[in-house]
């Protein structure tokens, strides 16, 4: 072997030697923090924490010096080494700077612990002071408005401090910054000379009095011109004020020097009611007003509107229902009315007539003669006459200016009570049970709730009260089908087409029935009061309605359309109870829907007689 490759094979040992020095000492730098944590917190103090700092830093001096020799004397071989193709000195050098920063954090708290555990008095360069709560670091995202506010606390906190070296301070400087200002400072390496770097870099950017009168000032000229008499509008425009001269006189530019012009502006934004009390508050001097003139005012009227909001807002209140359109107004007067009532005047408990068992249970003509002898409103049922009554209902039957429960003794007809169902005079008042029963029915969510039928194989259709049909949020069709009773009398004029699922209470299988909605079906309510005991042939029987003789409304009726689907044949008889048969004496009788399709189809748009 030549001398010359024997020096080359030496030189190569030499240069892999210190590369493997180079990679031990970086296993060494980032373990560093890990090796500390594995004594247990309770082990940890500050002279362990110190000096492992140091052992870190020695390292790191000693991974640099064999890091120049690398370059001073192989270059040429280092250039194809893994050691450079990997860029090993900066990664080693990143963990340098972050188990610094890990043992510089940990060393602070430790510091400050001991610094707010240790007893008596403070030193005497510094006065006595209570323990006050931690200051939490600000944050910085870059806007200028923000940036004086930063600065002070932030120098306060840590930039001023003596204790704190600048490689801490550039750590919790970086922690300080997001956004924008984070941006700045991102490229500048966590090392002791490049604080002040960052610290100039922020200040040259954002210590720009030009952009942050602009800031400010673009604050206030935003603000909306105040409409009217508002407490918190008011106050939102006096700390905008107020927060607007502050900031401009912390940089310099006290608002003094165009102190006029700054006055004229708030005096404008303000609303015509304290612009009239501002006038009448300089009106005995002809001097301009000074800003600290117009702060007191606002104060004072502040304060004022303050004092006084539980009043305006009643006021408010009283002047919105004034200012609201006619018909409101109308239906304020009518709820007026109603609050005059007091007891009710058929039976003079404490509700409106209308709600009134006596009262429904009145012919309309026995309403009527009630009605005129209280001096009640024939529309309405209020404590007023016809010509004063201002509501703008009237009678949902024939339209005519009455009551809907007079409408009867208006129309010339019976003396007897009337349903939509049934029409039967008789010289002594007999109580008839008719066919009820109570079912299931879904809401358009399919959740099932209760509801009272009656089934009634004499109508043609099946129809369904408006306030089921709300509580059950059903989609309806339109239609404009009037619906007629016993001789050929309109009874009204359905208000649409729905499709309602029904299915026995029992949870046996649903149907579908399309029914015509109606304002009210009938003023059925049971109307008898009786023993079931007393009727040996329902007992053991499961009825369609147990509680038969309740007075509750009925809501659903069910026609002709669906009585075949859900009449069954062979029930029991009764000298009380009557069941209906589909066979008589005069032979057998058919009913039932005719076609079925389409809901609109299935009800035709001219009159339909029912009883």
């Amino acid at each position: 072997m030549s001398k010359e490759a024997t020096t080359k094979e030496t030189v190569i040992r030499e240069m892999e030697g210190i590369i493997r020095s180079q990679h031990d000492l970086h296993g060494r730098i980032a373990r560093s923090y890990d090796n500390l944590k594995k004594m247990g917190s309770t082990n940890i103090t500050i002279g362990l924490v110190e000096a492992r700092l140091q052992a870190l830093d020695s390292n790191w001096a000693k991974f640099e010096a064999q890091h120049d020799k690398l370059y001073a004397s192989f270059w040429e071989s280092l250039t194809e080494h893994d050691y450079e193709k990997r860029n090993v000195p900066a990664t080693v050098e990143e963990a340098y700077l972050m188990q610094k920063g890990m043992f510089l954090e940990t060393l602070r708290k430790l510091k400050s612990k001991l610094a707010s555990e240790a007893p008596g008095a403070a030193p005497a360069s510094q006065p006595s002071r209570t323990t006050l709560p931690r200051i939490q670091l600000p944050e910085f995202t870059g806007k200028y408005e923000a940036w004086p506010a930063f600065r002070d606390l932030f120098h306060s906190i840590i930039g001023k401090d003596g204790a704190t070296t600048s490689v801490e301070k550039l750590h919790y400087l970086k922690s300080c910054l997001k956004d924008e200002a984070e941006l700045l400072v991102r490229s500048l390496p966590t090392t002791d000379e490049n604080f002040d770097r960052a610290w100039k870099t922020l200040t040259d950017y954002y210590e720009n009095k030009r952009l942050l009168v602009r800031s400010y000032i673009s604050q206030f000229t935003s603000l909306q011109k105040l409409k009217g008499e508002s407490v918190s509008d008011l106050r939102k425009l006096y700390h905008c004020v107020m927060s607007t001269a502050g900031a401009l006189d912390s940089i310099g530019r006290p608002i003094s020097r165009s102190e006029d012009l700054f006055v004229h502006l708030i005096v404008d934004l303000l609303d015509p009611r304290s612009r009239r009390e501002w006038e009448n508050a300089i009106s005995e001097t002809s001097e301009p007003p000074s800003y600290s003139d117009l702060q007191q005012f606002l104060d004072r009227r502040l304060h004022t509107l303050e004092s006084l909001q539980p009043v305006k807002t009643e006021g408010a209140s009283s002047a919105k229902a004034g200012g609201n359109s006619a018909q409101q107004t109308r239906a304020l007067h009518a709820k007026k009315q109603e609050n005059k009532l007091g007891r009710c005047s058929m039976c003079q408990k404490g509700h409106f007539i209308m709600f009134c068992a006596a009262y429904k249970g009145k012919t309309a003509a026995e309403r009527k003669q009630h009605i005129e002898s209280s001096n009640l409103c024939f529309n309405c049922l209020g404590k007023h006459k016809l010509s004063e009554c201002a509501s703008t209902r009237t009678c949902s039957v024939c339209d005519a200016r009455h009551h809907t429960s007079l409408h009867d003794a208006y129309s010339g007809g019976e003396v007897a009570k009337t349903s939509h169902l049934a029409q039967k005079t008789l010289g002594k008042p007999v109580a008839v049970l008719l066919a009820t029963a109570r079912i299931r029915v879904r809401d358009r969510f399919g959740i099932e709730h209760t509801a009272r039928a009656l089934v009634d194989q004499g109508s043609e259709s099946s129809l369904v009260s408006e306030s089921l049909v709300q509580r059950l949020k059903l989609s309806r069709a339109p239609t404009s089908v009037a619906v007629f009773g016993v001789g050929g009398k309109r009874t009204g004029r359905a208000r649409g087409l729905v499709a309602l699922d029904i299915s026995p209470r029992d949870g046996g299988p649903a149907i579908s029935v399309s029914a015509l909605i109606l304002p009210r079906l009938t003023l059925y309510g049971g109307g008898v009061s009786a023993d079931r005991a007393t009727w040996p042939h329902l007992r053991g029987l499961e009825l369609a309605d147990p509680d038969f003789a309740a007075s509750d409304p009925v809501e659903i009726l069910l026609g002709a359309d669906v009585f075949a689907a859900i009449f069954q044949p062979g029930l029991p008889k009764g000298r009380t109870v009557q069941a209906g048969r589909t066979k008589n004496d005069a032979g057998m009788n058919y009913l039932g829907r005719r076609r079925s399709g389409d809901l609109r189809s299935e009800i035709d748009d001219s009159a339909m007689p029912h009883h």
